[in-house]
């Protein structure tokens, strides 16, 4: 984080950043980012291609277990 003046407010962390499996170091905006499955006309498809899954609303919930 920075202060308001933009400077930094302490140093960074002395170790290695986290990396997936994949090599990935960065995916926070993959979680921020999950997309709903009302977005998609094959939901089953959406589910297996967004590694993270798809967000349902309450009323489509037990209709997903079929399509897994």
């Amino acid at each position: 984080m920075k202060d308001p003046t933009g400077n930094w407010i302490s140093q960074p962390p002395s170790h290695e950043p986290i990396v997936a499996e994949d090599g990935t170091v960065h995916n926070l905006d993959e979680y921020i980012c999950i997309p709903s499955s009302s977005e998609f006309e094959d939901k089953s498809a959406a589910i297996q291609r967004h590694k993270l899954g798809v967000v349902v609303t309450e009323e489509n919930f037990e209709g997903f277990f079929s399509l897994v």
